[in-house]
């Protein structure tokens, strides 16, 4: 082990926010991550064991300075990619039509004036345990938030809208539960939006993907290793084989458990984009594709996390107000062209096949790997719980609401 090991006090707020108590901070390091790691690690999870090759950092020394291993994927929907192949249209209205296909970790919502032109798009990477802990133990920091990050859609809103109120006692807000799924952060059509929803977009799932694959494995009927990608998530039985995000992560995980390394994630734990290449968009105030200029500043706005260090975590695309055409109109994001494409932006996803989404894996090497086990059997494992099972009454609550959205 290095000279220059050691152990982390306590796990950061993902992107290293700077909004918890010193008392929430301990809390979400030792009750959130750390916990979650030291289920991994114990094997308490129905049909997991123990593992030997993935640590925590705060229990486990290791060279918290070390440039590490960073594990990236496209944020476009990979399932919507399958379906639709090289139909562009048809797979950027199937992403944009619902949070549910929103599962590279990175979800999306936009809103449109009377014209269908899009006035703006803001994409999230934030895991949703983060913002419950945010409900449950910092109330006014998340309400705030909320109202902070969606100005001016949700300006007058009341802020009851954001929990599940008792009806018998509507004004007690000890009673209110924050409802994740509330109708301005699960809908891709209003503009608004908090942090991740769908089902398998979690800080949870992410962790128990980088935990499993640090498990090598063998095949059950010839005892040959696995190692490839797409029959390393079906023998391990962890994530979607469909993701870009889920195989690519066990893949590159496995890849360093191969060597005895044991490996965890660096802190601060979190979902993250990485990069976003802007370099193909020009503005075409004109719409004829030709009198282009440069997008201007303040356009792609970075509202949470810091995209210099590969921390980005909300990005919201709008051109500033003022930027108008030689007809006075105010330009929109639809003014935007995509020179690669060679098309206009008409939908949000159209921006997610230039972002890059990862996380940051860390490893204690010099270790030597354990045996490989057999792949699971299909039945091994139970299912994960979402996030929504911390508070079962509102699972499916959204489902059957009626979009607010409204012009402007």
């Amino acid at each position: 082990m290095s000279v220059n090991a050691s152990t982390i006090a306590e796990f950061s707020a993902p992107g290293n926010l700077n909004e918890l108590t010193p008392a929430n901070r301990s809390t979400w390091s030792r009750e959130f991550i750390s916990k979650w790691m030291n289920d991994e690690i114990e094997g308490n999870q129905q049909g997991r064991t123990p593992l030997s090759q993935f640590f925590n950092g705060t229990v486990t020394a290791y060279e918290v300075g070390q440039a590490g291993v960073n594990i990236v994927w496209n944020g476009f929907p990979n399932r919507i990619a399958i379906r639709f192949g090289n139909n562009d249209e048809r797979r950027w209205k199937a992403a944009d039509s619902s949070r549910d296909v929103q599962d590279e970790y990175l979800e999306w919502s936009l809103i449109r004036d009377n014209e269908n032109k899009i006035i703006s798009v803001t994409f999230t990477c934030e895991g949703p345990e983060y913002w419950q802990f945010l409900g449950s133990d910092q109330r006014d920091t998340l309400v705030s938030n909320i109202y902070q990050l969606n100005s001016p859609l949700l300006d007058g809103v009341d802020k009851r809208q954001f929990f599940s109120v008792d009806p018998k006692d509507p004004n007690n807000e000890k009673k209110w539960i924050y409802n994740p799924n509330n109708k301005f952060n699960s809908s891709t059509t209003t503009g608004t939006i908090t942090h991740l929803v769908q089902d398998a977009n979690t800080l949870g799932a992410e962790i128990d993907i980088a935990a499993q694959a640090t498990v090598l494995r063998k095949s059950r009927s010839t005892g040959k290793p696995v190692t490839e990608s797409d029959q390393l998530i079906r023998c391990s039985r962890y994530g979607d084989p469909d993701r870009n995000s889920d195989p690519r992560i066990g893949f590159k995980i496995n890849q360093l458990a191969l060597t005895g390394a044991s490996v965890s994630i660096a802190d601060p734990v979190g979902l993250y984009m990485h990069e976003f290449d802007t370099s193909n968009f020009k503005l075409d105030p004109t719409g004829d594709g030709e009198s282009l200029q440069d997008i201007p500043e303040g356009t792609f706005t970075f509202q949470r996390g810091d995209i210099h260090k590969q921390q980005g975590l909300r990005l919201k695309i709008q051109i500033p107000a003022g930027i108008k055409n030689e007809e006075g109109r105010q330009l929109t994001v639809s003014d935007i062209f995509d020179t690669k494409e060679e098309k206009h932006i008409a939908f949000g996803a159209q921006f997610a096949d230039y972002i890059t989404m990862g996380v940051h894996g860390v490893a204690i090497t010099g270790g030597r790997p354990a045996p490989a086990e057999p792949c699971l059997r299909p039945a091994a494992v139970a299912a994960s719980a979402a996030f929504e099972d911390v508070v079962p009454e509102l699972r499916q609550k959204i489902k059957d609401q009626a979009s607010p959205f409204k012009r402007i």
